[in-house]
């Protein structure tokens, strides 16, 4: 289902999955302490992991059709450098004495800055698209 949800409207599944994950983050962090809702949001947050994550290779493979190799290895590494971060700085932040469920606040900032950055590059996107089509930051309104 993931997939061809992904597949149909990808900018749909990176912009909310994103943003749910954002907030699942949190919502993990403040109920974890409860069985019922830390078994339920293991579930949604992996489930929305997963489907945020494969849309992010899918589309760093499309961007890169001319080099679908390259781009799948960058695409790859940027996913080890991740995988390796998130848990060293959630080990950082128990090690500083934020306490067990800081690892998962701290996996609430890592996903808001990666839609911060998601963000610049979409505006940034749309601003060089419209220089090429003519269109200047007055028009953008019109």
């Amino acid at each position: 289902v993931g997939g061809r949800v992904a597949d149909r409207w990808p900018g749909v599944v990176l912009g909310a999955g994103g943003v749910a994950l954002c907030l699942g983050w949190g919502a993990f962090a403040l109920g974890a302490g409860h069985p019922a809702v830390a078994f339920g949001l293991v579930l949604v947050q992996g489930a929305l992991a997963f489907g945020v994550g494969s849309t992010l290779i899918s589309q760093a493979l499309y961007a890169a059709s001319g080099a679908p190799t390259l781009g799948g290895g960058f695409a790859t590494a940027a996913f080890n450098v991740g995988a390796a971060l998130g848990p060293w700085l959630g080990g950082t932040a128990i090690a500083g004495g934020l306490g067990y469920r800081s690892p998962l606040w701290v996996s609430a900032v890592l996903v808001a800055l990666s839609l911060g950055v998601a963000g610049v590059a979409v505006l940034g996107d749309r601003r060089n698209r419209d220089a090429r089509q003519g269109r200047t930051p007055a028009s953008w309104s019109a």
